[in-house]
This record gives structure tokens, C-alpha cells and sequence, in this order.
């Protein structure tokens, strides 16, 4: 394992970011509409879009928005998306880009960090367990 970093995303790590967030979102993903949110997302002073370079290289990505709710006295981190590339998983990436987010989180007076993840997905529910999350919903959704 290579040197690992965590910092923002720039424009040219489009491509990677699209590339490993389109796994995550099982090849849904619309490059062209991705590519301009994208480009929203780096001006939005409340999206906190991470990556985890070794080498250089793009390993893992963690995207996340600070958020105002009206049953909350401060601000809340909402971690949107967290992907690490397959072959790199269980090398502390992961670890460290939920780390580098709560360190955001409490450097901008947050109250809470939370975040959703897919209710068959056993593994990302342990590591998230593991990294001092609590399960505490169950999220309902319709589709339109």
C-alpha cells in the first residue's frame, strides 16, 4: 500500500470519482447530468466532496453536505456516498475518509454526522458500526 492522502476533489478527478461512484451506484449513473452536478458541487461551500489518493491515485471517494434542520440546535454532516475501490478495501481507506469527514463535521460546530446505506448491505453496516455509528432509522422511500 502506497502513500494515503484525503483532500477535496478538483475537476480533474471527474472522471475516477464518476468511474468508482457508477460502481456504487451499480453503472445508473449519467455521465453528462453527473458531470454537472459535479461541477455545482465544487462551488457549494456546503458539499464536502473528499477523496483517497495512494500514489497518487484515486482509491476512495466520500462525498457528504453540511445541512441546517429545524430539529437541530447546530448543523448536521450528511454522508451521502462512500466508495473505496474493491482491490483496496479493508486497508483503512475507508477509516480514514469517516475520520477526515467527522474531523469537517467537528470543525464546523456539528451536532451530528449521519448517513444512509442500503439495508442488504450487511458489511457497510458493520463498518460503519465499527467506525462509532448507530443504527438508530429505517429510511422509507417513493419513487416518482
Amino acid at each position: 500500500m502506497g502513500l494515503l492522502k484525503i483532500r477535496k476533489i478538483i475537476l480533474d478527478d471527474l472522471d475516477r470519482v464518476f468511474e468508482l461512484m457508477n460502481i456504487l451506484y451499480e453503472g445508473k449513473l449519467k455521465y453528462d447530468k453527473f458531470k454537472e452536478i459535479y461541477k455545482l458541487k465544487l462551488q457549494d461551500r456546503n458539499s464536502y466532496y473528499i477523496v483517497a489518493t495512494e500514489d497518487e491515485n484515486i482509491v476512495g471517494v466520500l462525498t457528504s453536505e453540511l445541512q441546517e434542520k429545524l430539529h437541530r440546535e447546530r448543523l448536521q454532516l450528511f454522508i451521502e456516498d462512500l466508495i473505496v475501490e474493491e482491490a483496496k478495501r479493508n486497508n483503512g481507506i475507508g477509516r480514514a475518509l469517516i475520520e477526515n469527514a467527522v474531523n469537517y463535521a467537528k470543525s464546523n460546530n456539528c451536532e451530528v454526522v449521519e448517513l444512509t446505506s442500503y439495508k442488504e448491505n450487511k458489511k457497510a453496516h458493520k463498518f460503519y458500526e465499527n467506525n462509532g455509528f448507530i443504527n438508530h432509522s429505517i429510511k422509507f422511500k417513493m419513487y416518482l
